[in-house]
């Protein structure tokens, strides 16, 4: 047996469907943007992934039949190992554990918050890209990740160096659940997590990540900002295109500065700075 990755090409309407069937058998999935599409990959470790690619290729027939859409059939490779260094989300409990790329473990059988979404897609790949900007700043000493949910965002801020991390969430449902997967993945000494609203929390944070929903985040801009440090970012999540224009509008009312932009047809996500 050796680890393999199945690969599709797909369409934003084929995104979450897909990703959702490949999480009740795979041992890790990543995404990556490509221009208007996305790049699917799906760890396996088997002797024959190709039953499991078979089954993906009936099934995305059936939903781009139903969609009216096209996509590139999926093909299966011995994995490329060394070339990791992506994000890897790993259903969990599962036999295989990935030890390469940089995992992130979250509980299997989840409907929601499994790293699907085109917004946490977007929002993990800001942080990729942010993180050790501030780092090397000798910035992101705090981070703040509101509405935290599965604690996704989170635990990928964790994975990626910072260490002081505080998790908001009101449902009491989410924050059991962030917390058995902070516990998954190791890191009950780096996130802090708390059962509040937002407008409620205290102090400075370097980074804020805030993946909601747009008219949320036009309500609570002024306390998310009251909140930023002086040169913090924050990675505003859940918006949807063209209201993403007004919501980061808001922000930029109170001295922050589009820094990077990510969207597609439907969803947008935004990371800006404090100047």
């Amino acid at each position: 047996m050796q680890w393999y990755k199945i690969t599709v090409i797909l369409p934003l309407r084929l995104l979450e469907s897909a990703y959702n069937f490949l999480w009740l058998y795979v041992n890790g999935i990543a995404v990556e943007k490509e221009e208007k599409d996305f790049l699917l990959g799906a760890y396996i470790f088997s002797s024959y992934p190709h039953d499991l690619l078979k089954r993906l290729n009936n099934f995305l027939k059936i939903q781009a039949k139903t969609l009216s859409v096209t996509y590139l059939p999926p093909i299966a490779n011995h994995a490329n190992l060394s070339s990791i260094d992506e994000f890897i989300i790993v259903p969990s409990p599962t036999f295989h554990i990935p030890d390469f790329g940089i995992p992130i473990y979250i509980q299997r059988g989840r409907a929601f918050g499994i790293g699907s979404h085109p917004c946490t897609i977007y929002c993990l790949l800001a942080l990729k890209e942010v993180l050790p900007v501030a780092l090397h700043g000798d910035m992101a000493e705090k981070v703040l990740d509101a509405g935290t949910g599965t604690g996704i965002l989170a635990i990928a801020a964790a994975k990626l160096g910072a260490r002081d991390i505080t998790g908001v969430e009101i449902s009491l449902e989410s924050i059991k659940e962030a917390q058995e997967n902070i516990s998954l993945n190791n890191l009950t000494g780096g996130i802090h997590l708390l059962h509040s609203s937002v407008a409620e929390i205290e102090g400075q944070f370097d980074i804020i990540l805030a993946n909601l929903y747009g008219h949320l985040l036009i309500e609570i801009a002024s306390s998310l900002v009251q909140r930023l440090s002086v040169r913090g970012w924050i990675i505003l999540g859940g918006m949807v295109v063209p209201h993403d224009d007004v919501v980061i509008a808001t922000f930029m009312q109170y001295g922050l500065k589009v820094y990077k932009r990510y969207r597609d047809d439907e969803w947008g996500v935004a990371v800006l700075q404090r100047v």
